[in-house]
C-alpha cells in the first residue's frame, strides 16, 4: 500500500464541529466518523479526529469470531514510511464498533437470531486531527489528493444551523417504550430471584427506549449530547448504505474505556502483550453492562431481556496497529427503522427494588433523550426555516411579476398615448393640408 501523504495546517478559521459537519456533506453516501473528549463536563479534550471518505468497508457476521475477523481486517503492520503521530495512526486503523451480541459469543451464550453482525468497520479513511493546544489540523491519507481535497472541503460546507436551545429534561416526541416499567420490574424480580439462588451475583438488564426520526439529523444527536452529557469519549459513526447492511448511524458519550493502546512503530514488532484487538476481546466481557460472573450474568440476561442490545453494551473506537482508544458504548443512540433507539442497563443484586431499577433507567436515558428531542426540534427550526425563505423567495417573484406586469402596462399605455398622439398630428396635418388647398 502507498505510503501516507501528511499535511499539517493553522486551524484558526474552522472548528472541528464545523468541519466535520462540511465533510460529511461532501460526501454524501460514504461512511465518516467523529470522536471528541472532554473532561469533568467543563474542558474539552486537546484532540478531536474526523475520518471521511473510507476507501472499504467490514461487517462482522454473526456466527463468527468477531476478533479475528478485526485482526484479519487489520493486515500488517504500519506502513513503514517513517510518519508517526495522530492522525496517521488513525488513518491505517479500522474505525467502527463491535456489538454487545460479541460478548455473547465469547461466553458461548445463544446469540439472537435476528442479529446478523457484530459490528462495523471502516478503513482508510482520511483524517483529520484537530489540536486545540496548538492551533493545528492535521490530515492524513492515502494520496495528495485526498489530502489537498480534504483541506479544501472541510471549509466549503453548506451553512451550519445552530441548535435551538437545549433543555436537560426535554423528551422525544412520540418516544416508545416496547418493554413497559411494570414489565422491566417483573423482570428485575425475577433476576434478583436467580442471584438469590446464586445463580450470578449481579446481572445488567438491558431495556429500549425509541422515537421517531421525523426527519431529523443524527449529527445533530451528536451536537446535543457533547453539550448535555460531555464526557471522555464523544462518539458519531454514519456508515452509509452497503450491499451487505443498511446505513446505521451511532451517536454518544461514554465516561467508560476499555482499551488504550499505543504502540511506538519505530520499536518493531510487538515483542510481548497483547493487542488491541486481543485487549478488547479480554476486556469486553468485564465492562460495566456485563454483570459477574460474567458467563452466568450473561446467560440470565439473554434469557430475560427482549431482544439484541445491538450498540449498547459494546466497544466503539480505532483498532490500529500503532494502537488503539476505545470505548464502551454507554450513552448510544442509533438509527433503526426510521427510528432513534437507545437502551440503559441497571444493575441487579441483591438488594436491587424492582421499581427504582426501572425508574433508575429512564434516568440515565435522559441525556440521549433529551438530545434526540433538541435533533427533531432543530428539524422544525430548518424545515421552518425554509419555508420562509421559500415564502420570501415566493413574495419577491410575486413582487418582481407584478412589477414587471405594472411597468408592461405602463410601457403598454405610453405607447397607446404615443400612437394617439402621432395618429392626431397626422390628422391635423392632413387637414390643415386639405384646408390650404
Amino acid at each position: 500500500m502507498s505510503p501516507l501523504v501528511i499535511r499539517t495546517l493553522p486551524a484558526d478559521h474552522v472548528t472541528p464541529v464545523r468541519a466535520y459537519a462540511a465533510l460529511r456533506a461532501q460526501s454524501p453516501g460514504r461512511s465518516s466518523f467523529m470522536f471528541e473528549s472532554a473532561v469533568s463536563g467543563e474542558r474539552w479534550g486537546r484532540y478531536a479526529i474526523l475520518g471521511y471518505r473510507a476507501r472499504s468497508e467490514s461487517i462482522l457476521p454473526s456466527g463468527f469470531d468477531p476478533f479475528a475477523t478485526l485482526i484479519e481486517g487489520l493486515g500488517g503492520p504500519a506502513t513503514a514510511d517513517g510518519s508517526s503521530g495522530l492522525a496517521a495512526r488513525v488513518c491505517q486503523s479500522l474505525v467502527g464498533f463491535v456489538s454487545h451480541g460479541a460478548v455473547h459469543q465469547l461466553m458461548d451464550v445463544e446469540p439472537w437470531p435476528e442479529e446478523m453482525y457484530l459490528g462495523r468497520v471502516m478503513k482508510d479513511a482520511t483524517v483529520v486531527v484537530f489540536d486545540s493546544v496548538a492551533q493545528t489540523m492535521t490530515i492524513a491519507g492515502r494520496s495528495q489528493g485526498a489530502v489537498n481535497r480534504c483541506a479544501w472541503e472541510l471549509s466549503h460546507g453548506p451553512e451550519q444551523q445552530s441548535l435551538p436551545a437545549l433543555d436537560p429534561e426535554a423528551l422525544p416526541e412520540h418516544l416508545e417504550t416496547p418493554v413497559t416499567d411494570e414489565i422491566y420490574a417483573a423482570k428485575v424480580a425475577a433476576a434478583r430471584e436467580r442471584i438469590a439462588a446464586g445463580e450470578a451475583e449481579e446481572v445488567v438488564l438491558a431495556r429500549r427506549f425509541r422515537a421517531p426520526l421525523r426527519g431529523a439529523d443524527p449529527f445533530d444527536v451528536y451536537r446535543a449530547l457533547r453539550l448535555l452529557a460531555p464526557s471522555t469519549h464523544l462518539y458519531f459513526l454514519d456508515f452509509a448504505e452497503s450491499p451487505f447492511a443498511p446505513g446505521l448511524a451511532i451517536a454518544g458519550a461514554s465516561g467508560e474505556t476499555l482499551v488504550r493502546v499505543e504502540q511506538d512503530p519505530s520499536a518493531g514488532p510487538r515483542s510481548g502483550g497483547a493487542s488491541p484487538i486481543e485487549a478488547l476481546r479480554a476486556a469486553l466481557p468485564g465492562g460495566s453492562a456485563v454483570g459477574a460472573p460474567a458467563a452466568r450474568a450473561s446467560a440470565i440476561s439473554r434469557a430475560l431481556e427482549a431482544g439484541p442490545r445491538r450498540v449498547y453494551g459494546g466497544a466503539v473506537g480505532y483498532f490500529g496497529p500503532e494502537g488503539a482508544e476505545i470505548a464502551h458504548t454507554l450513552g448510544a443512540v442509533w438509527i433503526d427503522a426510521g427510528y432513534f433507539e437507545l437502551m440503559t442497563g441497571a444493575r441487579v443484586g441483591n438488594g436491587s427494588e424492582p421499581r427504582a431499577e426501572a425508574e433508575r433507567t429512564h434516568r440515565e436515558a435522559r441525556g440521549p433523550l433529551s438530545a434526540i428531542r433538541a435533533a427533531q426540534e432543530a428539524r422544525k427550526a430548518r424545515d421552518l426555516a425554509e419555508e420562509k425563505k421559500a415564502a420570501a423567495e415566493r413574495a419577491a417573484q410575486e413582487k418582481a411579476a407584478a412589477e414587471r406586469a405594472a411597468e408592461e402596462k405602463a410601457d403598454a399605455e405610453r405607447a397607446a398615448e404615443e400612437k394617439a398622439d402621432a395618429e392626431r398630428a397626422a390628422q391635423e396635418k392632413a387637414d390643415a393640408e386639405r384646408a390650404a388647398q
